[in-house]
């Protein structure tokens, strides 16, 4: 890439705190003990099995996300069903994630700890299609023709507040069924719309799988502040899309982790990944929305700027949710696939249409650091700053010491260490983080 040529002796000085405040956070948020005991607990009041005939058999739909214990849920949906006299296998239910491919989508759920082996039963994984009917005045949907092709078909998905729109239906198995169970053709015919598309036509494209797929129901986890299961709730395909699902996503963002400041003047973000979000950092953590035409009011923290590190090995390259951030690095830049960026992005319609474009880059973490100092309109000695591993773990944190104040006062936050921000000569970090 001529870009990486040509930003090698890019350098802004510009100073930098000399240490940073190791934070903790704590959260008051239980969480479910015996993962395969509710697991099979839910099935089991749910129902639904006696609906379905001996012998049939059942597809299970995983996602992409970086669902926690996502490889617990679905060995126990097969063990469950097994045991119940059924005959289980697991499918990708992704839109067009892993490059829209089949390998690509198989790949991501194995890295997720979704295999054949981890399971005990067979994936199968096409992205082949066929449409099921048409929303009246609305959009065609589809499905996967591995999972269509089964007597019955359920999905494992979370529920949680979504990160492009805002509904009484947001992340959870209404829109998982459009998306996943469509694949990357109903992602693309449901994305064309943007934000209205899903807040007008969730709840109808619920009530038509239910009527005209073999979709039974959906296995619905919800998280806690510390990205572990808090609950576990089983949905009829009749209760997918109603006031159950829009109920269990109102406690789902009561449970939510947030940052824990009014403002943030810069926010370092180590890794960026699809498994940590679909816009590769949660759009409701990082307070940033960057979709066209709708207003920056997401999220609940004034983030001035934004920088990225680095990219989890699990996006393979995508980097769907770059352009949330400011300033990155050459690091960054070196790994993006941009086959497999763009087209996710594609797909996403308008929603995609900001989120991939490329921060400014800078040679290293250091250099990258002295930027955002000089862009974020505060004195360096003054500039707050806040550096997360990820958008899904904030119980941890690094802080400026001119945060040290607001720390000291908050009453989920402690100091349990002081640590120096050092960096190698060629500008990688080697504490707090050692980067490569």
């Amino acid at each position: 890439m001529q870009l990486l040529k040509q930003i090698q002796e890019l350098n802004f000085p510009a100073p930098l705190p000399e240490t940073l405040l190791k934070v903790r956070q704590t959260f008051n948020a239980s969480q479910v003990e015996d993962l395969p005991g509710r697991v099979h607990e839910a099935w089991t009041e749910s129902g639904v099995y006696h609906r379905m005939q001996p012998g049939a058999t059942v597809g299970v739909g995983v996602g992409s996300r970086g669902i926690a214990h996502i490889p617990v849920l679905a060995k126990a949906s097969v063990d469950w069903l097994r045991e119940h006299g059924f005959r289980p296998f697991v499918f990708p239910a992704m839109g067009s994630h892993g490059g829209a491919t089949a390998e690509g989508q198989k790949l991501m759920m194995a890295e997720l700890g979704v295999t054949a082996q981890s399971v005990g039963c067979d994936i199968r994984a096409t992205m082949e299609v066929k449409s099921i009917g048409e929303i009246e005045n609305g959009p065609v949907l589809f499905q996967g023709v591995e999972s269509m092709a089964a007597d019955h078909c359920i999905l494992i998905s979370r529920i949680k507040p979504h990160t492009d729109f805002r509904g009484t239906l947001e992340s959870g198995p209404s829109k998982m069924s459009v998306i996943g169970l469509g694949k990357q053709h109903g992602a693309s015919v449901m994305h064309a719309g943007g934000g209205e598309n899903f807040q007008k036509y969730l709840a109808p494209a619920a009530r038509l799988y239910e009527a005209e797929t073999n979709l039974i129901g959906a296995l619905c986890p919800i998280e806690n502040a510390y990205d572990q299961t808090a609950r576990i709730e089983f949905l009829s395909d009749g209760e997918i899309g109603t006031a159950r699902e829009a109920e269990l996503l109102v406690e789902a963002k009561e449970r939510m982790a947030s940052l824990p400041f009014d403002a943030i003047d810069i926010l370092v973000v180590k890794e960026l990944g699809k498994n940590i979000s679909g816009t590769g950092m949660d759009t409701n953590v990082a307070s940033r929305l960057m979709i066209p035409r709708q207003p920056e009011d997401f999220g609940a923290v004034d983030v001035g700027l934004i920088t990225v590190l680095d990219l989890t090995p699990e996006t393979h390259g995508n980097v769907s949710g770059l352009g949330l951030a400011n300033v990155t690095t050459a690091r960054v830049a070196e790994k993006i696939d941009w086959v497999a960026t763009y087209t996710n992005a594609i797909t996403s319609g308008i929603f995609g249409m900001f989120r991939v474009h490329l921060p400014i880059t800078m040679p290293a973490d250091e250099q990258s650091l002295q930027v955002a100092i000089r862009g974020c309109a505060k004195p360096p000695e003054e500039a707050r700053m806040v550096f997360i591993r990820n958008t899904l773990m904030v119980d941890e944190f690094y802080a400026s010491p001119s945060l040290r104040k607001d720390i000291e006062t908050h009453p989920r936050l402690s100091i349990d260490d002081e640590l120096p921000l050092s960096f190698s000569h060629v500008g990688v970090m080697a504490s707090p983080w050692q980067l490569k």
